[in-house]
C-alpha cells in the first residue's frame, strides 16, 4: 500500500520518484539473467524433446507433426504468448520452435554451426547433428555419404579420415567407419 496522501504527491522513497541510469538497467538485467548492453548473451538451453518425435521424423525445417504437438502440449513444452520461441534438441539436431501465423508449431532446424556435439560412446564425440541419415522403408541405408557441414565439424574436431587410414565417429548414436574417398568426399558404413 502507497502511504502517498490522496492527492497524488509522492514521497521521497516512493520507486515512482527513482531514476533509472544505465547503471541500474545492466544491474536490473544481470538480476534477470538477460543480456544487458555491457554483456554478450549465453545460447539459450535446449530442452530435448526427441521422445515426441514420430519414430519416422525427418529432419528440417517443418510444421512439426500433430503427434508431436500432442505429446508437447501435454508436457506443457509448446510455445505460447508467454514464451513465443523455444530451443529443442530433437535427436541430436538443434531447433528453434515458434508459432506461425495459423498458430501451429513450426520447426526451425538451426544451422549447423550452432549445432552442438553430444556425447558418445567411449569419448568419441556424436556428430548426428551435423547428419541425417537416408532411409530406406524406415531403416538407414549402410552405406551413405557425409554432407558437407559432416565434414567441417570432423576437420575441426581432428576427425576427419585420411588416404588409407578411416575414422570411426558416432552417428546419433550408432558407429559409422568414416573412409576419404576419391574427390575429397567421406564415405560412411555402419560399424
Amino acid at each position: 500500500m502507497d502511504p502517498s496522501p490522496i492527492d497524488n504527491a509522492r514521497s521521497p522513497e516512493s520507486p515512482t520518484a527513482h531514476v533509472w541510469t544505465q547503471e541500474d538497467h545492466d544491474l536490473f538485467s544481470e538480476i534477470m539473467n538477460e543480456a544487458g548492453p555491457s554483456s554478450s548473451a549465453a545460447p539459450e538451453e535446449a530442452v530435448d524433446v526427441s521422445f515426441a518425435a514420430p519414430q519416422r521424423f525427418s529432419h528440417g525445417s517443418q510444421i512439426a507433426p500433430d503427434s508431436m504437438v500432442d505429446r508437447l502440449f501435454h508436457r506443457g513444452l509448446l510455445p505460447d504468448s508467454d514464451q513465443p520461441t523455444m530451443t529443442y534438441e530433437i535427436q541430436g539436431h538443434r531447433y528453434t520452435a515458434g508459432l506461425d501465423e495459423s498458430n501451429r508449431v513450426h520447426l526451425v532446424h538451426n544451422p549447423a554451426e550452432d549445432q552442438v556435439l553430444g556425447a558418445g560412446r567411449a569419448g568419441v564425440p556424436d556428430f548426428g547433428a551435423f547428419f541425417a541419415e537416408n532411409r530406406r522403408y524406415g531403416t538407414p541405408l549402410p552405406q551413405q555419404w557425409a554432407t558437407p557441414a559432416l565434414m567441417d565439424k570432423l576437420r575441426e574436431e581432428g576427425f576427419m579420415p585420411t588416404a588409407n587410414s578411416p575414422t570411426t565417429i558416432d552417428l546419433n548414436g550408432r558407429a559409422y567407419k568414416a573412409e576419404l574417398e576419391e574427390g575429397g568426399f567421406v564415405k560412411l558404413t555402419r560399424v
